[in-house]
């Protein structure tokens, strides 16, 4: 961390390492500070008197009646001159990581940070508020190379250096400061991370035999891949299926090369993707699109994305699609789930949720995926541009087109945004208006199409879409999503039109395409205050032109806890357009642990009926267990009108992968097994790692020698090799990434424990720890004359490094990182007779008691000179 030439400040550096991270330094320093003095001293920059702490050193141990000499504790650890690479500060919020000069100024003890204009603009200064003459000396030190104090450019602003932390904090006026978004990080600190090689898996089989049906194994392989070379990242996410009896499927859901664009906030993608789907209804695509990246912004500044919900009766397999593509697979435990991480591939598209039971019956249903109002703030503007040729899985006629949509914040109550898709015979024009109003936050847009089907078949049509959206503070209620379209007959999506094109491709009539003529979606949540719960209502519905009926579904729930008990109840209804059948669930469940440790295991009890399926009674036992709660285990047992069925569920969250597997049986001789993996490879410039599933972003730590450390993030350690990956981080936000030294080696010291990194989207940063290996070794000295070492004596080593305090008993700890014997110097004074030297040698140790305790080691100090 520490680079120049002044192989002074290179010792120094080296002796402020060693001498924080002594562990009985910080007791020793502790027990010194247990009573100061205060001697007036004078600060230069400000010209006011300020109390300098100073040590008592009369509740110290003496040694024959003299005082032990603690002035070097006087002030805080001195900074030689040198660049130290540091953590910026600024009124206590990071801004980032620089080199920082530091050189002494008119003689004082201690190094001072020397200001530059790259420091102050880092700090967000506003140059036309600086004064005249403090503008002329940043002008004048760029040529000197004259070392400026804060104080000296900007009255009341304040540098304070934490050697041991490596942080600087810069405490400067409010009125000095640009005006910038709360959590704004500049781009330029924002890191783009390093060459590497990523791939991530998600494997599931699935096993179901017996009541009179064969049995079948299905088998499902998602794999999200990627390489990063500068700033390109390439990416593909696709999918392989495999049947009992079947042939292999693979699919390529998308394949693309992406980099940011940080002058426009925006990110380019070239390949296989799919369109945003905010004013338009995605559209899977091979092509080029650039766009606004909202996430380059502070959180101050500007998504929406579906969760998908539903009941299990049995260990089941959840597959979830979208327009044709298997987007997620896994296997859930019965009762209700929630899936809430899917792989983005747009803001649009309703999701086909498929449910297959142990005993093979399967059902299904919608998830609609909309967008609600856009508001932007005044002077933001969002848009998107996308040229290529449609992809769809499920049509074989595919044409080229172009996107492009534009919105923009007019002023704090009104965004207007327009957009329009040109294609071979079709064209769509859109135009809208997101406001606010006390009402609730509230857009319009009505769009026209123009396409021509076939010959002497063209249409023309508009499409009318009012969104919603509502928190009432006074009643706790929530709209979080009302929205309402209505469509022409003679109005055609793309999707539509391609549609109808592959229909008379193949001799059938283009009016029997389903066209969309009224949909409708709804969300309310109701909080009913702090002990009475909540009530939720959520519901679609959506008919069409060409036939009657229309498919609808809704959902009506009530949660509550009530001590230690939780409970809820639902009523989900459906109505299925193809064969007008409806369906009613009713459900409630009841849940309580079994013990007041944070691990008791958790006894939920609920009750369903159906219309169709009847009623069934459900008990699971869930719980956690392991030092950071990575074991996961439930039993179940089901009992319905026709059989009975017991499961169990177990997943473990290991450093390198997520592991999972599952059995039922049930009285009707059906059976059910499956077993899953999940997990990622990560090649970078110190190797490759396993690692736990990761996301779109993510962190690789280099800790050499820390095997065993925790990272913050469940489940996941440093390796032997001293790599750990960090599976998920925020891009564009600041992330910190901490290691628990707790389990190291009594060998291994961290020199810090915590870093921050905003990295770019897509990014894998490294995250490099230094560590201090060698035998930690706890010294009994021997005096001369058999008195006690006296309490905080230095001992330094052959290069002049501080490697120990003296502490209680006049025992010394140090840590032997070179070599296993060596010489001394004890120093408890400035005198000749105050200091003494010792040779030790350690003794061979077994290679499995490394790192597990101290060396102990008895020494004799001799006076110098004898």
């Amino acid at each position: 961390m520490l680079q120049g030439n002044d192989a002074a400040a290179s010792e120094m550096n080296k002796h402020n390492k060693i001498f924080r991270l002594k562990p009985l330094t910080a007791m020793i320093l502790s027990a010194l500070a247990a009573s100061v003095s205060y001697v007036g001293t004078t600060q230069a920059a400000t010209g006011i008197s300020l109390a300098q702490v100073e040590f008592n050193d009369q509740f110290l141990p003496q040694r024959n009646g003299k005082p032990v000499d603690v002035s070097r504790f006087m002030t805080t650890n001195p900074v030689m001159p040198g660049v130290y690479n540091s953590d910026i500060y600024v009124n206590g919020n990071w801004i980032g990581r620089t080199d920082v000069i530091f050189r002494t100024i008119g003689g004082a003890d201690s190094a001072s940070p020397c200001v530059t204009k790259a420091m102050l603009e880092m700090a967000g200064i506003d140059f036309e508020r600086l004064s005249p003459e403090a503008l002329e000396k940043l002008a004048a030190s760029s040529t000197s190379g004259a070392c400026l104090q804060l104080g000296e450019l900007i009255s009341d602003a304040t540098a304070q250096y934490d050697s041991s932390d490596l942080r600087l904090d810069l405490s400067l006026p409010q009125i000095s400061l640009r005006r910038s978004a709360r959590g704004y990080i500049s781009p330029e600190f924002w890191d783009k991370g390093v060459n590497a090689g990523i791939l991530s898996y998600n494997f599931n089989a699935f096993r179901v035999q017996g009541n009179g049906t064969p049995s079948n194994t299905s088998y499902y392989l998602g794999l999200n891949g990627g390489i990063n070379v500068g700033d390109w990242r390439l990416r593909n996410n696709s999918s392989m299926t495999k049947q009992s009896g079947g042939e292999r499927r693979f699919q390529n859901i998308a394949t693309y090369l992406q980099r940011d664009i940080v002058p426009l906030r925006s990110q380019l993608l070239i390949g296989d993707s799919y369109t945003s789907g905010q004013l338009f209804d995605s559209i899977g695509f091979r092509g080029v699109r650039l766009a606004s990246d909202d996430r380059m912004l502070p959180d101050t500044q500007g998504g929406y994305a579906p969760i998908v919900r539903g009941i299990a009766r049995s260990n089941a397999r959840v597959r979830v699609m979208q327009n044709g593509n298997l987007l997620y697979e896994t296997t859930v435990a019965p009762g209700q789930f929630e899936i809430n991480d899917l792989y983005p591939t747009g803001y649009g598209g309703d999701l086909n949720v498929e449910v297959l039971e142990a005993d093979g019956s399967r059902q299904s249903f919608l998830v609609p995926y909309a967008s609600i109002a856009q508001l932007l703030r005044p002077g933001n503007s969002r848009y998107s541009v996308t040229a290529g040729r449609t992809r769809n899985a499920t049509q074989s006629t595919n044409v080229n087109f172009t996107q492009a949509t534009y919105e923009r914040g007019m002023t704090n109550d009104l965004t207007l945004f327009t957009g329009a898709i040109l294609a071979s015979d079709y064209l769509s024009i859109l135009g809208g208006t997101a406001f606010n109003t006390p009402l609730g936050a509230m857009s319009a847009g009505l769009t026209h199409s123009h396409a021509k089907v076939a010959q002497g078949d063209t249409r023309n049509g508009q499409s009318l879409r009012l969104d919603y959206s509502k928190a009432i503070n006074e009643t706790g209620t929530n709209f979080s999503l009302a929205a309402y379209r209505y469509s022409s007959s003679g109005f055609l999506r793309l999707q539509d039109m391609l549609s109808a094109k592959d229909f008379v491709a193949q001799g059938r009539s283009a009016r029997n395409v389903d066209l969309q003529r009224h949909q409708l979606q709804l969300v309310i949540n109701q909080a009913l205050g702090a002990t009475r719960g909540s009530l939720y209502v959520s519901g679609s519905s959506q008919n069409y032109w060409n036939r009657a009926g229309s498919n609808t579904q809704f959902q009506l729930g009530y949660n509550n806890t009530s001590g230690v008990f939780t409970y809820n109840f639902s009523i989900q209804r459906q109505r299925d357009l193809n064969t007008g059948a409806t369906d009613t669930q009713y459900y409630a469940s009841v849940s309580f642990p079994l013990g007041r440790e944070a691990q008791s295991p958790t006894l939920s009890t609920s009750v369903t009926r159906s219309d169709r399926g009847g009623s069934s009674m459900q008990s699971t036992l869930n719980g956690t267990a392991g030092s950071d709660n990575a074991f996961s285990y439930s039993v179940t047992g089901t009992r319905d009108q026709s059989a009975s069925t017991a499961s169990a569920n177990a997943d473990y969250r290991s450093t390198y992968a997520n592991l999972g597997a599952s059995v039922g049986r049930s009285s009707n001789g059906s059976s059910q097994s499956s077993a899953r993996v999940a997990g990622a490879i990560v090649a970078h410039p110190g190797g490759v790692t396993l690692s736990q599933y990761v996301g779109e972003t993510i962190g690789v730590v280099e800790a050499k020698d820390a095997g065993g450390a925790a990272v913050n993030t469940a489940g996941v350690r440093v390796d032997g090799r001293g790599y750990a990956v960090v599976p998920y981080l925020t891009p564009y936000r600041l992330n910190e990434v901490a290691l628990d030294p707790k389990g190291l080696s009594t060998d291994v010291e961290l020199s810090s424990t915590s870093q921050r990194v905003a990295p770019r989207a897509g990014s894998v940063v490294m995250l490099k720890y230094a560590t201090i290996t060698g035998r930690s070794v706890l010294i009994q000295v021997q005096m001369p004359k058999g008195e006690s070492l006296p309490f905080g004596a230095e001992a330094i080593d052959e290069h002049g490094n501080v490697v120990g305090l003296a502490g209680q008993g006049g025992r010394i700890f140090m840590r032997a990182a070179e070599k296993d014997s060596g010489k001394l110097l004890v120093k408890w004074g400035s005198e000749a007779n105050e200091q003494c030297s010792l040779n030790y040698s350690l003794p061979k140790r077994d290679e499995e008691a490394k790192g597990v305790i101290f060396d102990n080691i008895t020494a004799a100090c001799i006076a110098e000179g004898k």
